[in-house]
This record gives structure tokens, sequence and C-alpha cells, in this order.
């Protein structure tokens, strides 16, 4: 029989083993629970301290280096960037001259849409010839003069008539971009413009010069004082009669829309002005911005006439945009009618404008605004589309007028180009552009001269 002597046997109970258990798991859970605790509070210290790094506006944060818990940073303006060194053109003829004659009342138009009515009603005037830019959905050339029905005043220049006659212009110019209207401008003043009307083909009507209106010496109106103040720049819809509390034309900017200073009191004057552009107000679809469009009432008409109401005239050193819908150039004024073309299309005609007007007030030359002319039956557009278009309007239209108005360092476009490029107004291509832009207006208008000298003699 066997003995089992169990004095010396450690006897471990089920409690005792089970407590050694728990006790190694509650270890390593407080462990576990200490490292959760501590993350969770780092990550809070780090969303607290760096909050814009979750937000949407993180990288407008980092580029400015500012940070916000309200909004995002306004465009400042600054020089954030240096020009590139932008290489002459390598063109031994800038442009090629055809053989159509000259005439002395240019239209210009770049369309993708077959003829309008807006197209026929200037293509039937016998006083005034009429240049098409096409671009690549441009109808072609046989088809749109079919649809014109007059062609003796009519030039139609395809995308190969611009290469052989501008090259270095057409080059530069992206295609599908409203800049192919800079090669329309160029074509005119080879072909002896004195004066061109810049138009869409979705505005019907035209600027009659000839009427009492348009004289060198004409009644107008203009603000009888103008408080000094920062922001150089005057609304002038409200003059001509406006059904809203508020209305302003594209690329005014935005902050100062409800400010009374912007629409001053107007006074008669006949005193003698050097106007550079025309710019004729439009019915219907007046030239407002995707914002007005998507939150007031459009269309809607001017309640000033021809007969009721005198041009407005900008003074100098006032800022006010002005389109490429329905302006009339002067002669005086084209060396600066070229659009931009590294910003959208929406974009580019107020950047000329704002650009123009700083050299028109160096040269004596002043902006005329005058009631409606024309009625706009708009070509089918998306109006948020428009509103992503336009965003450097709303971003940067006040901070260019402010740069413009203090400025006195840029003499040329090449230069002024070159400051705008520094704060980030315009880009690269823009640069290249103008070098050739410059070029060919050169080359252009002496060639003009050196013809209108030899028919002279």
């Amino acid at each position: 029989m066997l003995s089992t002597d169990c004095s010396k046997c450690v006897r471990v109970t089920s409690w005792e083993y089970t407590s050694s258990i728990m006790a190694r798991t509650s270890f390593l859970y407080l462990i576990s629970l200490i490292i959760t605790v501590a993350g969770t509070l780092f990550c809070v210290f780090l969303y607290s301290s760096h909050m814009d790094m979750f937000s949407p506006g993180f990288y407008v944060h980092s580029v400015s280096g500012k940070t916000s818990g309200a909004s995002s940073p306004v465009f400042s303006g600054v020089v954030t960037r240096k020009c590139p060194d932008i290489s002459d053109t390598d063109e031994s003829v800038y442009a090629v001259r055809d053989s159509k004659s000259n005439c002395p009342y240019w239209a210009v138009l770049t369309t993708i849409h077959g003829p309008s009515d807006a197209v026929r009603l200037i293509a039937t005037n016998r006083n005034w010839c009429l240049v098409i830019v096409a671009d690549t959905k441009t109808p072609p050339r046989n088809a749109y003069l079919q649809g014109v029905q007059a062609e003796e005043n009519v030039r139609f220049l395809s995308l190969e008539d611009q290469d052989y006659l501008y090259r270095a212009l057409s080059q530069v110019i992206p295609r599908e971009h409203f800049g192919r209207k800079n090669i329309g401008y160029l074509y005119a003043i080879q072909h002896g413009a004195e004066v061109i009307w810049d138009f869409d083909d979705d505005n019907m009507g035209l600027i009659d010069i000839q009427s009492k209106h348009f004289k060198p010496e004409f009644s107008y109106v203009a603000p009888c004082e103008y408080p000094s103040i920062p922001f150089k720049c005057i609304n002038p819809y409200p003059y001509f009669g406006i059904n809203e509390s508020h209305s302003w034309p594209r690329g005014f900017a935005l902050r100062h829309i409800k400010d009374q200073y912007m629409t001053p009191k107007m006074c008669n004057f006949s005193d003698k002005v050097n106007i550079g552009v025309f710019q004729s107000l439009a019915n219907i679809q007046p030239d407002v911005d995707a914002i007005y469009r998507l939150t007031r009432d459009v269309p809607f008409n001017f309640q000033a006439t021809p007969d009721s109401h005198r041009p407005l005239v900008v003074p100098k050193g006032i800022y006010v945009p002005f389109n490429a819908q329905a302006t009339m150039w002067n002669r005086n004024s084209f060396k600066y009618i070229p659009l931009p073309i590294s910003v959208h299309g929406r974009v580019s005609d107020i950047w000329r404008s704002y650009m123009a007007e700083y050299f028109f007030y160096k040269n004596n030359i002043q902006v005329a605004f005058t009631p409606p002319y024309v009625k706009q039956d708009r070509n089918p557009h998306d109006n948020l589309g428009d509103l992503d278009a336009e965003i450097d309007l709303y971003r940067k239209s006040e901070q260019l007028v402010n740069f413009l108005s203090r400025n006195n360092s840029s003499i040329s476009l090449k230069d002024l180009y070159k400051e705008l490029y520094e704060r980030e107004y315009i880009e690269e291509r823009d640069l290249r552009f103008i070098k050739v832009w410059d070029a060919m207006f050169r080359y252009v208008s002496d060639n003009q001269k050196d013809a209108q000298i030899s028919q002279g003699s």
C-alpha cells in the first residue's frame, strides 16, 4: 500500500492560480490603458496646436504662413516670386500681310458658334469691316460665310490663316481660348483700323459713332467731386438706372459694392476729353458676375437710353472694369488692347481693362460708359461654372486696383506684365505672349505708317 507524505508538498489551490493570472492581466490592461490615454491626450494637443492641419484651408494657410480660426487669409497681392528669363522670339518677319484692302472701322470677334444675328447685323453694315477669328470648334470658313451672306467686308481667319499671318503670336496663344481674339485686333490694326468694335456674338447692336454723342467735344457726366479715399474706383451702373438696390459690373471689387462713395454725384460737363474706349452697357443680360446672377434678378434693363442719359466719363486715376463684349476702341488706345492669355476668359478682359486704364491716365486718355446700345441674348452658360471661372475677380480685383493706383514704375505693358506675374495675377505664358505682341504690334504699326506715307505721296 502506497502512502503519500504530503508534508513537503506545496498545495496550489484554484484560487491562488486564478489570482496570479488576473494580476498579470490587470498589469497588461493598465499599461494598455496608460498608452491609450497618453495617445489620446497627444492627439488632442496636436489638434489644438495645429488646428489648420485638419481644416480645408490648410494649404492656403501653409502657403501664406498665417492662421485663422474664422476664415482663410485674403490674397495680398505682394511680390511672391521672381520673373523667369524669357528669351526673345526668333522671328525674322513678325507678320505677313494678305491682299485685303484697308478699312477704317473694324469689328473683331472670336467664336465657336455659327453666325448670330449680331454678326449678321455688322456684316451687312457697309460702313464696317468684320474679322472673325476661328478656333478649333468654329464652323469651317465656307459654312460660316454662307450663313453670314456678306463676304466683301468680312474676313474669316481660320487657324491655318492665323498660323500663316502671325505665326509667333498664333503659337503662343492656346487653342480654345478667348485670347485668340488678339489676332483679330492685330489684323484690324494692320488693315487700317481707326476704330475697333470689340464684341461678342451674343451682343446685338453697335455704338452709333456718327451721332452727336461721339463728336470730339460732347456733353457728358462725371463725378462732381470724388472723395479722397484709398480705393480709387466708382460704380457706373446706378447712374444709368437700375431696378436692384445694388448692381455692379463684372470685375468690380465685392467688398465695395455697398459703399455709398462708389456712386458719387454726377455733374454735366462739356470740356474736351480724349476718349480711348467707349463701353456700351447691355440690356436684357447686362455684364454682371456669377454671384449677381445667382442671387439677384436677371434679366433686367437699364432705365437709361442714349437720348435720356449722357455718357459717363471716368475721371483720371479712377478705375472701372470694362469688358470685351461691347466696347469701342479708338486708335489712341490700340497699344493697350491685348487680352492676357494665362487666365480664364471671364477674367482676361477685366484684367486688360484695369491695365489699360493704368496707361490711359499716364497718356491723358479716359474711358466713357454709354447707355445701352446693345442687347445681349446670352449664349448658354452655367452660373456655377462661371463662378468658378471668375474666382480671381472676387479674390484679386481690389488688390489689383490698389496696386495700379499706387504704382508708377511700369512704363510699358511688358514692365507691367512682369510686375503682375511677380504678384500672381498672371502666369509665365503671358510673359512670352506680351513679348510677341509688343514686337508684332510695332512691326504692324510701322508698316501701316509706311503704307500711309507711300499712299499720300
